[in-house]
């Protein structure tokens, strides 16, 4: 599947999605290098597919059917057949994805039902599957090994509860920096002496603490330089 050649359209329209919908991971993946970088950006597309599923559709079921269909087209990957024809499904062909990603598209189905999140461990627990899954991914994506995986969804809940936390339990606003900062502080470590290929899966982390305490005005500018320095120190 690796040898598959991704037509470049396809890969167009993943950068494209991406840099729209997804800056943080954006600007970090542009410091990749080749297929390193596609298949970040055709990771980082398929996310954003299954983020747009709830405000696509009318009604719970038409959301079901859209994730069973993403399930069934990355099984037909698995099983060599040939991609279907959706620019993001064309791009991930190049690549091949363990059972993470299915717990990531299982956790997609609950915005469907307009689920809110009474305690801030419901939040945290949905947030690893839906958000911090993809960081874990990512990593493994670029060679890392399964400790320095486990770091990058620990450091990836914390950047979804900081990103995210607060316009998806509004009444959880008070908890989520606490709880932010405590999941950070215990991943940081496992971060440590990231080789310098795996880093533009992870700068983008570098940005919790900024959306944590963030000034909006200086923010895009201050986050492109936050995320350079990442990659130049290896700390994120």
């Amino acid at each position: 599947m690796d040898k598959l050649q991704v037509p470049a359209l396809a890969l167009d329209y993943c950068q494209d999605m991406v840099r729209r919908q997804d800056e943080d991971r954006w600007l970090a993946a542009g410091y990749a290098q080749g297929d390193a970088q596609r298949r970040l950006l055709a990771l980082y597309a398929f996310h954003i597919e299954l983020r747009n599923i709830p405000v696509a559709v009318s009604e719970p079921p038409l959301g079901e059917i859209r994730l069973q269909w993403w399930r069934e087209a990355l099984q037909e990957i698995r099983d060599g057949k040939r991609p279907r024809a959706h620019p993001v499904v064309e791009s991930l062909a190049a690549t091949t994805f363990g059972a993470a990603i299915e717990r990531a598209i299982d956790a997609s189905a609950r915005p469907l039902y307009g689920e809110g999140f009474t305690t801030i461990d419901e939040l945290a627990d949905w947030l690893t599957a839906a958000e911090a899954t993809f960081d874990g991914v990512a990593v493994s994506l670029l060679g890392g090994d399964e400790a320095l995986c486990t770091a990058a969804v620990k450091a990836g809940t914390a950047f979804a509860l900081a990103r995210e936390g607060a316009n998806l339990a509004p009444g959880l606003a008070g908890e989520i920096p606490v709880r932010s900062r405590s999941i950070l502080s215990d991943a940081t470590a496992g971060l440590q002496n990231a080789p310098p290929d795996i880093a533009p899966a992870l700068a983008h982390l570098s940005l919790t603490r900024r959306y944590l305490n963030r000034q909006r005005g200086a923010f895009p500018l201050t986050k492109r330089l936050r995320i350079f320095i990442s990659i130049a120190r290896g700390r994120f």
